[in-house]
């Protein structure tokens, strides 16, 4: 079954969730391949690397220099291109078809969510293969090269790679990454949802699932369920500022915990502790 057991307090707990809410950091993807940023061996580990690439991805470097920001976004992206969704993004689909209400915040930009088949998804800093023209204000999107789709009316993301410079519009445009950069305010209506669906109305169960909880949209969530009395869980291995407020933290990864959540909701062997 792995390293660790779910606690039988949590398991039988789990067996009475109908409604789970979900937050994902760079921790979940890291196990298919995608570098986090903030942590043990994340990209802000080197303060001057982290230095250029906060200031490479911000608002401003975008309208001076948008072939710079570009080159940060192709190392994204490229990751991203050849990561496929882990044992931790497939089981979180599978918690989603369990749940009668569910919604999944997600940090993370790279697609993996919606890749393993998660609908409710609030991407609250954006999709890394999708693009608006910053003068006509047209919306395209990369080939995934993740999904075969194929298609003309899609940017070729490897043709964009190799010449290394911000993609253009057929209006001439630049066009600029549909994610919210250093700088920049998170989107209202993405804010409206998290309201609506993870603080006005906590779900029974909340899951954060590596992330450093640096931010308040991450921890109120977390912190709101706990004050509501509902069942909070994090799935880390290293404790953060929401350690000592939720119910069960699970110093393991996303890939060996959440299958367990997984089948603990559905009542099967595999989440019994």
């Amino acid at each position: 079954m792995g390293e660790i057991e779910l606690p039988e307090a949590l398991v039988k707990a789990l067996r009475e969730v109908r409604s789970v809410g979900v937050i994902t950091g760079a921790g979940i993807s890291a196990e298919s391949g995608i570098p986090t940023y903030r942590g043990r061996g994340g990209i802000y580990d080197d303060p001057d690397e982290g230095d250029r690439t906060v200031e490479a991805l911000s608002a401003h470097t975008l309208e001076s220099d948008p072939d710079r920001t570009w080159r940060a976004l192709f190392q994204i992206a490229g990751a991203a291109a050849n990561a496929r969704p882990n044992a931790g993004h497939l089981a979180i689909t599978a918690i989603e078809r369990k749940a009668a209400r569910f919604v999944l915040l997600t940090q993370n930009v790279d697609g993996l969510h919606r890749l393993a088949g998660t609908q409710n998804i609030i991407d609250i800093h954006g999709d890394a293969f999708h693009v608006i023209c910053t003068a006509c204000g047209n919306r395209n999107q990369f080939n995934d090269p993740r999904t075969g789709g194929i298609t003309s009316l899609c940017l070729n993301m490897h043709e964009c790679m190799a010449a290394n410079v911000a993609p253009r519009c057929p209006c001439g445009g630049v066009y600029r990454p549909d994610v919210v950069l250093f700088g920049e305010m998170l989107p209202e209506d993405k804010l409206a949802r998290l309201y609506a669906e993870l603080l006005d109305n906590p779900p029974d169960l909340v899951i954060s699932v590596g992330t450093s909880a640096m931010f308040p949209y991450i921890v109120q969530p977390v912190l709101v369920a706990a004050a509501a009395g509902k069942l909070t869980i994090e799935i880390n291995p290293e404790a953060t500022e929401i350690s000592d407020f939720v119910a069960f933290h699970l110093r393991t990864n996303a890939g060996e915990a959440l299958p367990m959540i997984a089948a603990a909701m559905a009542g099967t062997e595999e989440g019994k502790g």
